[in-house]
Parts: C-alpha cells; structure tokens; sequence
C-alpha cells in the first residue's frame, strides 16, 4: 500500500488512509494526499487484511502443469541469498530516507532479532538516500530488497538503469517494481488493468536484468479490487500470449501473506499465511517451473477477527503465530525464500501516519512488542526455544 506526501520541506514519506481499530494490516496501498490502501473488494477468493466481513471460500486449483522453461531461466539456486540465511524478513521503516542515527538502531536490532531480509522503499530512481542503509545492512549480514516507490503505480521516473548499476555494486540484488497493482489506487488508469501493468513492468524489469538485478513481480494485495490469485494467472496467460515471458528468467515474486485471525496452517483457501503454495501452484500450471517468492509483507495483527468462524486475535496468540510464522522457515518449501512482518517501526523511525502505529514493533514511549525478544532469544540460541 502506498501513498506519499511532501510531509516535510524536504522528505517525502509513505502514508496510508486512516483505517478501521480492527485492520490488522494497513499497509502500503493509497492515493497520494489521501492513503495507499483502497477499500477491499474480493470478489471471489482473497480477503483484505483490513476486511472484517469472513472471507469467500476459493475453488481448489488445479493440478499443476508442465510447460517447458525458458532456456535462459535462472534457476531457484543462482538467486542470491544472505550469508547464514534463515529467510527471515522485515519491513523497514515507512519513509522513503532515515537520517544514519534511526538506521544505526534498527539495524542493530533487526540483526539481534536474526533477521536476514530487509525491505526498504526508495524513492523512484533516486540515487544516494538509501547508500547508508543498504552500506550498514550488507555490512551485517543482510540482504537489502527495495522496492520502488512510484505513486499510484505510475511509471518510474528517473534513470532506472544507473539506480540499479549503482545499488548492485553496493549490495542490492532484489528489486521490486511496482506495488499491489491489482487495487485501483495502485493504478494510474484508477482500475486493475493488467496489459497496462505488464506495459510498465516488462521494460523496467529487462532494465533490470540487463543490468545485474532480480525484478519482483507482483505484490499483490490479498484481495484487492481484482482477486490476486485471478490476477497473477491472467498476468502470467498474458506474458505467454505477448512472447515476453522471458521477461521473467531472473523474476521473483513478491507476496503479502497476511494472515488475518488464521492459524499458520489455515489452507481453505488463499487468505492466510501459506498463500505461497497457491501463488507456486499458479506459477508451475503456467510456467512449468518455480519462481522465487518473497514475502515482502505479513503478519498478523491483535483484534482481527475477519473470518467468523475462528476467535478474535489475541495479543498473546499474535505473538505466538507471528513467531511461528518465523520459526516454519526452519522448514520452508525451496521457492519460498522469506517471511517479512510488516513493520520494524513507524514513529521510533521517523515514520508520521499513526495508521502505521499498531502494526510496529518499536512504538513511542519506549513499548516494545514481545515478538521482538522472542525472535532474539530464538536467534541467539540457535532458534532451539520452544515459544
């Protein structure tokens, strides 16, 4: 989710709509001036974080397929991956830039919670806000994934060929382009338009490619204005038909597995944690292979209670699915390279929309959520806890 707003002479920073108490997920979606997340509407499948009405039930998909690859596809083992990797990820703090004092600290915190995946949002194809984040994330151990920051899913602007030269020599690989086109406020058009979005998204990600990167596919919102799972299947059908599916030999792609008030192993359909192996199902029937998939965002949040069926989210029970969200990639799928809760912090980091404030780990006045220590005492021994 994600709209901006010149907040401060100079820094431009992500903001969202304000929200209902019980949205567990109000991320990144919105219009600029107004907020990123655009009101849910599934229609046949994905619930919204944000939605508390219980989500639809999805048809089982069909057996997977078996399409020939690519000759020039890279392979689940050439991605890059951090060093001592566990697949455990965060997202960063919600503004665009944080002054060396905020990444100092939130790096020395996610790398005692044992977290090897950051994701950070960069302002188009601006080059140097980001040089000492990624500089200080790299230096410890973890692996830097950014994510474009273009509002409302307009073209990115700017020099995207000398941002990722630059940024590849300093450590990032990960480049995500483009965020939940499948809401209208994601859309310059005001609607999903999936041959425009592939418009944009083809071109960026062979500028990419060519110049030493990974381009991320998707981030699609667990039930936006168009259903994720129809999206992604009709994207993927269109690539075929237009003859740019080589467009994705060294694509990713990038998921927000919210979990609603769901337990871990919720597999009734899509709207839950393990959305990764309806996301794999869709990408082999099509492509006949896996693609990489990166949680770029998750979590599960205290108070949600979308689906009627199972009890309101506690905070104990929060802390406990969150952490055992973290401790599956102990045993994760190959393709499903890392979990990343959404958010290290809003206000501690800079951050000024208190729409963010319920789903940070560090808050004002010094509270910490209890997932922080147990990630850090699962870290420091070895992740043997038994939380």
């Amino acid at each position: 989710m994600t709209r901006v707003m010149n907040a401060a002479a100079t820094v431009l920073r992500p903001r969202v709509r304000p929200t209902p108490a019980v949205r567990p997920a109000a991320r990144f979606n919105a219009v600029l001036g107004r907020a990123l997340a655009g009101a849910p509407r599934p229609q046949g499948g994905s619930a919204s974080p944000g939605q508390r009405a219980t989500p639809a039930s999805q048809p089982a998909l069909p057996p997977p397929a078996v399409a020939a690859p690519t000759s020039a596809t890279a392979p689940l083992e050439a991605f890059p991956r951090p060093p001592g990797d566990n697949g455990w990820g965060i997202h960063w703090v919600p503004t665009l830039r944080q002054p060396p004092e905020v990444v100092d600290r939130f790096v020395r915190e996610a790398k005692e919670m044992g977290i090897k995946w950051v994701v950070f949002l960069n302002d188009d194809a601006k080059i140097g806000d980001n040089d000492y984040l990624v500089k200080r994330l790299v230096e410890n151990g973890i692996m830097p994934i950014m994510r474009i920051y273009t509002p409302n899913g307009r073209p990115i602007q700017g020099d995207l060929a000398a941002l990722v030269r630059h940024y590849t020599r300093l450590g990032v690989y990960y480049y995500q382009l483009y965020n939940e086109p499948n809401l209208n406020v994601e859309n310059p058009e005001g609607r999903p338009d999936i041959d425009r979005y592939l418009d944009r998204w083809v071109p960026a990600a062979r500028v990419v490619a060519a110049n030493g990167g990974y381009p991320g596919f998707g981030a699609l919102a667990p039930g936006g204005n168009m259903d994720d799972l129809e999206f992604l299947r009709i994207a993927l059908e269109r690539l075929i038909a237009r003859g740019e599916v080589d467009a994705l030999d060294r694509a990713w792609l990038s998921m927000h597995n919210y979990m609603f008030n769901h337990p871990l192993d919720y597999a009734e359909d899509s709207n839950g944690y393990l959305k990764f192996r309806w996301y794999d199902r869709i990408v082999r029937e099509k492509l006949g292979r896996p693609m990489p998939i990166i949680g770029t965002e998750g979590g599960a949040y205290p108070g949600a209670h979308e689906d009627r069926r199972f009890p309101p989210l506690s905070p104990e029970e929060q802390v406990r699915r969150v952490v055992d969200a973290y401790r599956y990639m102990d045993r994760r799928e190959p393709y499903y390279f890392a979990f990343s809760y959404w958010l290290i912090a809003n206000e501690e980091g800079g951050g000024y929309d208190r729409a963010f404030t319920d789903h940070a780990l560090f808050k004002p006045g010094g509270w910490v959520s209890p997932i922080v220590s147990a990630l850090k005492a699962l870290a420091a021994r070895g992740k043997e806890v038994k939380h």
